[in-house]
């Protein structure tokens, strides 16, 4: 797809409106799940102690809500702030969302590892639960190119952040274009925990309608289409 082409895509009505529209379902969904999941959590003080921390939580269900919770005000903020036109602003947002995605992904994965995440130090959290750590141990889940793609553009202050401070409707929507893969792909792993725990039937619940929203952008949003790249053309 050329330039040209992304462009119309960018701008289109329909095509903004659904973005948009995934964008707000989706961070309302995120927050639901993880104010049940917490309320859940908390609730659990008769439970075996083993599955207990010493608060009297189950921490594996409370961090999960944790990560649904963060998950919805980047994806919100996110949104907000492209649409205003604070593109570099959304992106920094959108690269913490990538990290959301690599802890979602360990939790799925391995079930204690939230709670461990949830109890770490911040020394602990350096040793195992740093972004590169987590794409280490993912293996090629994840690509690092990609991780590094959102630091130069929004992560860190860059010159090559001249591409979001510039005037540029096209940026930005592929920008909110990309948060939203990404919190699709955090969904996938939240709904992954859910189907082999015990208390996901409030992520269940909310899946068919969540599955049925993305599949409808997938169809529309052409920015959808693009291939994955470790960064823009310098000529853009």
């Amino acid at each position: 797809m050329d330039r040209e082409a992304l462009k119309k895509s960018a701008e289109d009505i329909v095509q903004i409106k659904i973005r948009f529209e995934v964008a707000r379902f989706a961070s309302a969904t995120f927050r639901e799940v993880g104010i049940e999941l917490n309320l859940i959590g908390h609730k659990l003080c008769s439970d075996p102690p083993d599955r207990m921390s010493p608060s009297g939580r189950d921490d594996i269900i409370v961090a999960i809500s944790m990560l649904c919770l963060i998950a919805s005000e980047l994806v919100s903020a996110s949104a907000d702030l492209i649409s205003d036109g604070r593109r570099y602003a959304g992106s920094a947002l959108i690269r913490q969302l990538v990290e959301v995605e690599y802890l979602a992904w360990a939790f799925e994965t391995k079930n204690e590892e939230a709670a461990r995440w949830l109890r770490s130090t911040r020394g602990e959290r350096k040793r195992f639960f740093t972004p590169e750590k987590l794409r280490e141990a993912a293996g090629n889940e994840f690509r690092s190119l990609d991780y590094g793609y959102h630091c130069e553009l929004g992560g860190h202050p860059t010159p090559g952040a001249w591409l979001l401070l510039k005037d540029d409707s096209l940026v930005g929507q592929l920008m909110l274009s990309d948060c939203l893969g990404h919190a699709g792909r955090i969904w996938n792993h939240i709904g992954g925990w859910a189907r082999s725990h015990a208390y996901g039937a409030s992520v269940l619940a909310r899946s068919f309608e969540m599955s049925e929203l993305y599949s409808r952008w997938m169809k529309i949003d052409l920015l959808t289409k693009l291939p994955q790249a470790p960064e823009f053309p310098n000529n853009w």
